[in-house]
């Protein structure tokens, strides 16, 4: 156990079908029992804190966004837990799973949040990006929480996300050689998704399971198989399951996940009957709630490299969360 100003920080280990994942339950120093948020990671979240696996993602900066969010909960009296995905970091398991187990492992997680003896019945969850699509699988499949934040949630379709991210680089391509040679030495993938991007998006429509396409004078190919799960069960109707007080929470410089989606997130909760909604657009963050760079080119450029991971955080994060959970939970 580690302590360091208001918060107390254990390692704990929660059993799941074929692993054990390792994570961390951040406490306040305050007398228990306290109210409990479990803190679910997005794509490039393998480990506890928020950050990329290095074995997945090479050279993508640490953010440490959960820790700084457990940090800021337990010192207003809220406990929480955040772990590592299966087979990332000390979590055991096969790394680089499926949706399917991704949600299956974070319902077993949730339960365990749920039997915290720590836990005075209150509890939260809190999803990230993709984070906040499995919250609502959890929800629906495992059990409600008291209450909800989805952070830079998608709503949209899967193709409408590729296409949205593809066409970002696609436009930085058009601008002339010297940035399509940048683009192309720093990231080959993303050179090549660019230009892949009708392919992949019609491949996705007509339900085939690989998109092929010639770049430069040879055959690439993407696996699209992965995603078989979110196109079965897609983003836009997960939403309609929560039923719980949610905080919609976005960027609007966000160029992973367009803002727009939070309006649209909100009014799928609203149709659904859920009335207990807020919305808060961060004006100047970006997916990770992170300050990008001021000049376009720059901006495109460290999102294609994720080097804007490294970029400080919003004035206003993590306040706007904890805020909500500690009006909630209280």
């Amino acid at each position: 156990m580690s302590a360091a100003g208001s918060f107390r920080a254990e390692t704990r280990l929660v059993e799941v079908d074929g692993a054990t994942l390792a994570g961390t339950l951040t406490l306040p120093t305050t007398e228990g029992p306290w109210p409990v948020t479990l803190l679910l990671g997005g794509t490039f979240s393998d480990l506890r804190d928020a950050d990329a696996d290095p074995r997945l993602w090479p050279g993508v900066p640490k953010r440490g966004m959960y820790a700084i969010l457990a940090h800021g909960l337990a010192e207003a009296g809220i406990a929480s837990f955040r772990f590592d995905r299966r087979g990332a970091g000390e979590s055991s398991g096969e790394l680089g799973v499926q949706r399917a187990q991704e949600v299956a492992d974070a319902g077993a997680v949730w339960r365990w949040v749920r039997s915290l003896q720590e836990g005075n019945g209150r509890a939260a969850m809190l999803g990230h990006s993709a984070g906040a699509y499995v919250l609502c699988r959890v929800a629906l499949e495992v059990g409600q929480p008291d209450a909800a934040v989805l952070q830079g949630a998608l709503y949209r379709s899967i193709a409408g996300l590729l296409e949205y991210n593809y066409r970002l680089v696609s436009e930085y391509l058009s601008l002339g050689e010297r940035q399509a040679a940048w683009v192309k030495q720093h990231s080959t993938k993303a050179y090549e998704d660019a230009l892949m991007m009708d392919t992949i998006v019609r491949a996705i429509d007509e339900g085939e399971s690989t998109a092929v396409a010639e770049i430069d004078g040879e055959t690439r190919t993407r696996d699209l198989s992965s995603l078989r799960y979110d196109l079965e069960l897609p983003p836009e109707d997960q939403f309609r399951q929560l039923a719980a007080p949610t905080l919609v929470l976005h960027g609007s410089e966000d160029l992973n996940v367009p803002p727009e989606d939070a309006f649209d997130t909100v009014r799928a909760l609203w149709e659904a009957g859920n009335d207990d909604v807020e919305l808060r657009v961060v004006p100047g963050a970006n997916l990770s709630f992170q300050l990008d760079a001021d000049d376009y080119e720059t901006r495109v450029r460290e999102k294609v490299t994720m080097q804007n991971f490294s970029r400080p955080f919003h004035a206003r994060y993590p306040g706007v969360v904890i805020d909500y959970l500690s009006r909630q939970l209280a």
